[in-house]
Protein backbone atom coordinates (compact mmCIF):
# COMPACT_ATOMS: atom_id res chain seq x y z
CA UNK A 1 0.00 0.00 0.00
CA UNK A 2 1.28 3.45 -0.91
CA UNK A 3 2.16 6.07 1.68
CA UNK A 4 -0.06 8.52 -0.20
CA UNK A 5 -3.12 6.30 -0.48
CA UNK A 6 -6.35 8.09 0.34
CA UNK A 7 -7.86 5.91 3.05
CA UNK A 8 -9.12 6.31 6.62
CA UNK A 9 -5.64 6.12 8.14
CA UNK A 10 -4.39 9.01 6.02
CA UNK A 11 -7.40 11.29 6.25
CA UNK A 12 -7.27 14.36 8.43
CA UNK A 13 -10.54 14.37 10.39
CA UNK A 14 -10.05 16.02 13.78
CA UNK A 15 -11.27 19.60 13.90
CA UNK A 16 -8.35 20.54 16.16
CA UNK A 17 -5.82 19.18 13.65
CA UNK A 18 -7.46 21.01 10.74
CA UNK A 19 -7.65 24.25 12.74
CA UNK A 20 -3.97 23.87 13.60
CA UNK A 21 -3.09 23.60 9.90
CA UNK A 22 -5.07 26.77 9.09
CA UNK A 23 -3.72 28.78 12.05
CA UNK A 24 -0.07 27.73 12.14
CA UNK A 25 0.58 26.32 8.68
CA UNK A 26 1.69 27.82 5.42
CA UNK A 27 -0.36 28.43 2.29
CA UNK A 28 0.27 27.92 -1.42
CA UNK A 29 -2.31 28.73 -4.10
CA UNK A 30 -2.88 27.86 -7.74
CA UNK A 31 -5.70 28.94 -10.06
CA UNK A 32 -8.44 26.82 -8.47
CA UNK A 33 -7.01 25.21 -5.32
CA UNK A 34 -5.18 26.37 -2.20
CA UNK A 35 -2.95 24.12 -0.13
CA UNK A 36 -2.48 24.66 3.59
CA UNK A 37 0.24 22.53 5.16
CA UNK A 38 2.13 22.11 8.39
CA UNK A 39 5.10 19.86 9.05
CA UNK A 40 4.71 17.39 11.91
CA UNK A 41 7.38 16.79 14.54
CA UNK A 42 6.64 13.11 15.10
CA UNK A 43 7.26 10.48 12.45
CA UNK A 44 4.23 9.04 10.75
CA UNK A 45 2.23 9.13 7.58
CA UNK A 46 1.17 12.30 5.83
CA UNK A 47 -2.50 13.09 6.35
CA UNK A 48 -4.83 14.84 3.91
CA UNK A 49 -8.13 16.70 3.82
CA UNK A 50 -10.05 17.99 0.78
CA UNK A 51 -12.68 20.71 1.16
CA UNK A 52 -15.02 22.75 -1.00
CA UNK A 53 -16.79 25.82 0.38
CA UNK A 54 -20.50 25.68 1.07
CA UNK A 55 -20.92 29.35 0.22
CA UNK A 56 -19.49 29.02 -3.27
CA UNK A 57 -21.10 25.64 -4.09
CA UNK A 58 -24.45 25.24 -2.36
CA UNK A 59 -25.32 21.78 -3.70
CA UNK A 60 -23.74 18.86 -1.85
CA UNK A 61 -23.52 16.87 -5.09
CA UNK A 62 -21.38 19.59 -6.65
CA UNK A 63 -19.09 19.76 -3.62
CA UNK A 64 -18.71 15.97 -3.56
CA UNK A 65 -17.89 15.86 -7.27
CA UNK A 66 -15.23 18.55 -6.91
CA UNK A 67 -13.70 16.70 -3.95
CA UNK A 68 -13.60 13.48 -6.01
CA UNK A 69 -11.88 15.35 -8.84
CA UNK A 70 -9.29 16.81 -6.46
CA UNK A 71 -8.65 13.43 -4.81
CA UNK A 72 -8.23 11.67 -8.13
CA UNK A 73 -5.87 14.28 -9.56
CA UNK A 74 -3.88 14.18 -6.29
CA UNK A 75 -3.70 10.38 -6.35
CA UNK A 76 -2.52 10.32 -9.96
CA UNK A 77 0.20 12.97 -9.55
CA UNK A 78 1.48 12.84 -5.98
CA UNK A 79 4.25 10.30 -6.59
CA UNK A 80 5.87 12.60 -9.16
CA UNK A 81 6.14 15.57 -6.79
CA UNK A 82 6.33 14.50 -3.14
CA UNK A 83 8.85 12.24 -1.38
CA UNK A 84 7.46 9.26 0.54
CA UNK A 85 9.26 10.19 3.79
CA UNK A 86 7.23 13.38 4.18
CA UNK A 87 5.41 13.81 7.50
CA UNK A 88 2.95 16.67 7.41
CA UNK A 89 -0.74 17.52 7.34
CA UNK A 90 -2.14 18.84 4.06
CA UNK A 91 -5.51 20.53 3.51
CA UNK A 92 -6.62 21.19 -0.08
CA UNK A 93 -9.29 23.87 -0.48
CA UNK A 94 -11.17 24.37 -3.75
CA UNK A 95 -11.96 28.09 -3.85
CA UNK A 96 -13.18 28.78 -7.40
CA UNK A 97 -16.86 29.63 -7.71
CA UNK A 98 -17.16 27.71 -11.00
CA UNK A 99 -17.33 23.95 -11.40
CA UNK A 100 -14.34 23.13 -13.60
CA UNK A 101 -13.51 20.04 -15.66
CA UNK A 102 -11.13 17.32 -14.51
CA UNK A 103 -8.39 18.56 -16.85
CA UNK A 104 -8.39 22.04 -15.30
CA UNK A 105 -8.49 20.64 -11.75
CA UNK A 106 -5.59 18.31 -12.57
CA UNK A 107 -3.57 21.14 -14.12
CA UNK A 108 -4.14 23.25 -11.02
CA UNK A 109 -3.22 20.33 -8.73
CA UNK A 110 0.01 19.69 -10.66
CA UNK A 111 1.12 23.31 -10.37
CA UNK A 112 0.23 23.28 -6.67
CA UNK A 113 2.20 20.09 -5.99
CA UNK A 114 5.18 21.47 -7.93
CA UNK A 115 5.14 24.64 -5.82
CA UNK A 116 4.87 22.53 -2.68
CA UNK A 117 7.83 20.40 -3.78
CA UNK A 118 9.94 23.50 -4.42
CA UNK A 119 9.08 25.02 -1.04
CA UNK A 120 9.71 21.89 1.00
CA UNK A 121 13.06 21.14 -0.64
CA UNK A 122 14.54 24.52 0.19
Amino acid sequence: MSVFSLNKNNSLKKTSDIDNVFKNGEKISSKLISLYYIKCEKKGRPRFAFTVGKKTHTLATTRNKLKRLMKESFRMNVKNYIKSDLTCNLVFVYFSSKQESFNKVEESMKSLLLSFKNQTQS
